[in-house]
């Protein structure tokens, strides 16, 4: 065991622990509802902002684009700059835009604010997991990652419960005229408390310090020895013992790294720090992981940002529905302006939803799975646990296909994006532990950018093909897990 992780076990889990999980988990929040709660937004704002389909289609993939073009800058500046610098900037910056971006008046200005605001979101939306996973020892690392996921299930929650009130309740209906053809609607609003948990998340980070582990690494002895005191106090009442202190400067003298001080410059630099991830020993695990994670990104968020929309579609179908599959349901040409498909706007211009409740037991299943996986991490090996929950996603997409019952198609789509949204937890977590910590959020950030890769082509071939070829688009969607499922297998977990 290497020393800074055997003076991790001796501390042990405590107060420390709980509150950088709730302050990191409030900012996974933060980011599932600035790139998936799109899925509830766009089609509320098509009205106001004038889209098609294929713009609303383009809309939601305008977080995950994003994501995609910044990730490795910020893995990049993550590991010179130190996690909880990058996180307080990028919160700062992306709820500012997150804020401008509710008051943009056309599809143009919306795409584009959307598009810099995820940019930022792509500092929390891996700095989050690697901030935290330097605070716990190996043994409870991906349990405790796994809990700051669990967060994921509450924004599931917390998006469609606040949409519940001002969407489709009827509760609060305004339209206020601001300035030219600006004007102030609920789904605006909605968008205001959208980064409500971002706002909370960056003053109990201010109670936070930097990590200890990255402190150590870059030669900043005394602040990381006082972190570590910190935590050591906190969590047992007790300072840390002279050979804990020994045990942290022998880490110390393993893996301090000094800061490149030649005459490459920085694109140069940013690329050259990223090869040791592409070279042995950590090549095929992590080439392996990226195109799993892009799997799991596809599923879990390009499908699952429209789940609020088809599941909508499917309770304002009218008439009977019984006998009918989840794709007849969705696409067979019935009186109704969401069901066809119509290329003017009169066809797109419908921000009604009737309910959220789908959407309410999509968050309950992701909390009830992430608590389940999280017990089943004491007495279960990771591997099978992998392989279970991608075959059990690629059967619920078979049966998607073909169920006619309303309860069973519900959950058969809830399943299908659920368990790779779960994988995508259980994955970072093992990452964190296989690199070191020098690479760390390199490595975390590459991954996820796959994950938002397979995200945001998930979602503009979802929004603007499904409906041609709905059997096959499932019949494909209910391979992939199996195919995942495989290349997990050749992973070293």
């Amino acid at each position: 065991m290497e020393h800074f992780d055997l003076v991790m076990e001796e501390i042990g889990f405590g107060k420390v622990h709980v509150f950088a999980t709730l302050t990191l988990g409030l900012l996974q929040m933060l980011t599932i509802h600035e790139t998936m709660g799109m899925g509830i937004l766009g089609p509320a704002s098509v009205c106001d902002l004038h889209m098609n389909q294929a713009q609303l289609a383009a809309l939601t993939g305008a977080g995950f684009m994003g994501i995609i073009c910044s990730s490795y800058f910020w893995g990049y500046i993550t590991d010179k700059k130190g996690r909880r610098w990058t996180l307080l900037r990028t919160i700062t910056i992306s709820n500012f835009c997150s804020l401008v971006s509710m008051f943009m008046i056309n599809f143009t200005g919306f795409f584009v604010m959307r598009f810099i605001t995820c940019i930022f979101v792509a500092g929390p939306s891996f700095v989050a997991a690697t901030y935290l996973s330097e605070f716990c020892s190996h043994r409870i690392l991906i349990r405790t990652i796994t809990h700051m996921y669990m967060f994921t299930g509450f924004a599931m929650i917390y998006c469609p419960g606040w949409a519940t009130l001002f969407l489709s309740s009827g509760l609060i209906e305004f339209e206020v005229d601001l300035v030219g053809s600006l004007t102030l609607r609920p789904w605006r609003l909605l968008g205001f408390l959208n980064i409500l948990p971002g706002v909370v998340a960056f003053f109990l980070l201010l109670h936070l310090p930097e990590s200890p582990k990255f402190l150590l690494m870059i030669g900043d002895t005394q602040r990381g020895l006082a972190t570590m005191e910190w935590i050591c106090r906190n969590n047992t009442g007790l300072p840390l013992s002279a050979e804990q202190v020994e045990h942290l400067r022998v880490y110390q003298d393993h893996v301090a790294v000094k800061r490149r001080k030649g005459k490459q410059n920085f694109l140069r630099s940013m690329l050259n720090d990223a090869m040791p991830l592409f070279r042995p020993p950590f090549v095929g695990y992590f080439v392996c992981a990226c195109l799993v994670m892009f799997v799991l990104g596809l599923l879990a968020n390009g499908l699952g940002i429209w789940y609020t929309a088809m599941r909508n579609r499917c309770n304002m179908r009218q008439g009977n529905k019984e006998g009918m599959t989840f794709c007849r349901v969705l696409f067979v040409p019935e009186i109704g302006p969401i069901v066809e498909t119509e290329s003017d706007l009169e066809a797109a211009c419908n921000d009604s939803f009737l309910g959220f409740n789908d959407s309410f037991i999509l968050g309950s299943v992701y909390i009830v799975l992430y608590n389940l996986c999280w017990l089943s991490l004491f007495c279960v090996h990771k591997k099978v646990m992998f392989v279970f929950s991608l075959v059990a996603s690629s059967t619920f997409g078979f049966l998607l296909i073909f169920v006619t019952n309303y309860t069973f198609q519900l959950f058969s789509l809830v399943f299908l994006i659920a368990f790779p949204g779960i994988i995508v937890g259980l994955l970072g977590g093992s990452l964190l532990g296989f690199v070191p910590t020098y690479m760390r959020a390199k490595a975390l950030c590459i991954s996820l950018m796959w994950c938002r890769c397979g995200a945001a082509i998930g979602a503009i071939v979802v929004g603007s093909s499904i409906q041609d070829n709905c059997e096959l688009f499932l019949l494909a969607i209910a391979i992939l897990p199996l195919i995942a499922a495989c290349m997990e297998g050749y992973l070293p977990l």
